[in-house]
């Protein structure tokens, strides 16, 4: 079964909170829940019909601004995961 946006929005939100206080214990373990928020942009982008990056996520994050640029176009469609901190 896939998930729902809903679920996708909840599992974004709880990832976004855990990247804002930045739990890992190393700049790899955090570069890797980056990349992890990454994809369900690129998901949740997917569900909702928004323009994504071309390219896949590898193991590098997005650059800020195609991150920053998913985030708005998910507000714009109804899923707001966005925050002041970060």
């Amino acid at each position: 079964m896939a998930a729902s946006i809903e679920q996708v929005g909840a599992d974004l939100r709880r990832r976004r909170r855990a990247l804002v206080g930045f739990e890992q214990p190393t700049r790899e373990g955090w570069a890797a829940d980056l990349v992890a928020y990454d994809r369900l942009l690129i998901a949740a982008a997917a569900m909702l019909d928004v323009s994504s990056p071309d390219e896949p996520v590898g193991p590098e994050p997005l650059q800020a601004r195609q991150r920053d640029t998913l985030e708005r176009g998910l507000a714009e469609a109804g899923l707001d995961i966005r925050t002041d901190d970060l």
